[in-house]
């Protein structure tokens, strides 16, 4: 555990000390490697011969505000379908706007969550989602996560049409692969256990990492993961969803590593929440509250900073006083027993 907390430091310091650097190359990657996922899904879209744009658009986001990366993501998207189905790519583009007048507004991290449901669902790993984001987030992003579900497998129903060449040819309507969306996400029992399973493992993550115990975050993770991985089986029983019980048993135990270690390093680098600590010794209680210095107002800080030499001084001097205090208690003892002894 001390290598470990040694090495969080390293991280800590480095991550400090280059900040728009490491922030700006980690949201380039990011964007990259969710251009590359979308792009995936659709085997012969518009970027399938030009992937070389993916890692410019990726630069040029990274060091760009996030907006700019939200922004170019759903260009993406919609570009992709539009070469599929123009009617579906206004409706995929519509259900996002909407969505973003109703809740976008809100909070950023919303749109975070919306776009990693489905990327991560690209590698099967879209259940992660609901594990590691109530770490970091409330029950207000739900409806991201709600929204994230339906994109998910809205993509899914595009690609689905588009594999199907009879029924692209057999109706010139321009309705058709709307009509033929709106069938698949209506009859798609993995979409309702999908809403089922995601929301439910959310509240009671963020319930339990809430609850006021210790190592409230660490319990949630492993109770949600067994929620999750229990709605998982019955829903495969009840619905015969033919699920791979090897495949989801080891990506439930990669998703617990990978919030536990999200959740180690939160300690580390999350400076914007304030902290309640609580300790006690043999005589005293302790409630401590931290706040970061960027919530208070300058006026309302005083920053007192002790030299080293100080340090030395005020030891040395405590030092004195303790001695002093307990030559006098030893000498107010001495003095109570040699006036005992002269009564006997």
């Amino acid at each position: 555990m001390a290598t470990l907390l040694v090495f969080r430091g390293r991280i800590r310091h480095f991550y400090e000390r280059y900040y728009t650097v490491v922030r700006g190359v980690l949201r380039g990657l990011l964007v990259w490697g969710v251009l590359l996922l979308t792009s995936i899904r659709f085997q012969e879209g518009f970027f399938s011969d030009i992937l070389w744009v993916f890692p410019l658009i990726a630069l040029v986001c990274g060091f760009m505000p996030d907006a700019v990366a939200i922004l170019a993501i759903v260009a993406t998207v919609g570009i992709e379908v539009w070469q599929i189905s123009p009617m579906l790519a206004v409706t995929l583009i519509m259900m996002i706007v909407i969505f973003f007048l109703i809740f976008g507004r809100k909070a950023k991290q919303q749109w975070y969550i919306l776009l990693s449901v489905p990327t991560m669902s690209v590698c099967h790993m879209g259940f992660s989602v609901p594990v590691v984001a109530p770490l970091f987030c409330d029950l207000s992003m739900i409806p991201a996560l709600i929204m994230g579900i339906l994109i998910r497998f809205s993509l899914e129903g595009v690609a689905e049409y588009t594999a199907t060449a009879q029924s692209i040819a057999g109706d010139a309507s321009m309705f058709a692969p709307l009509k033929y969306l709106v069938d698949f996400l209506a009859t798609n029992k993995q979409l309702v256990v999908a809403l089922i399973v995601y929301t439910l493992t959310y509240v009671v993550i963020y319930s339990l990492r809430k609850a006021n115990f210790r190592h409230a975050p660490q319990i949630a993770i492993l109770v949600g993961s067994i929620v999750l991985y229990t709605l998982e089986m019955i829903s495969n029983i009840i619905w015969s969803l033919e699920l791979d019980l090897v495949l989801t048993s080891i990506l439930v135990l990669v998703t617990m590593g990978i919030a536990y270690v999200c959740q180690f390093m939160r300690i580390s680098l999350d400076y914007h929440g304030t902290r309640k600590l609580q300790f006690e010794d043999d005589e005293y209680y302790y409630y401590v509250t931290a706040i970061p210095k960027f919530a208070v107002a300058v006026g309302d800080k005083t920053v007192t900073r002790i030299l080293p030499e100080e340090v030395a001084e005020v030891q040395s001097e405590l030092k004195e006083e303790v001695e002093k205090a307990l030559a006098a208690e030893r000498g107010e003892t001495d003095e109570a027993e040699n006036t005992e002894d002269r009564k006997e």
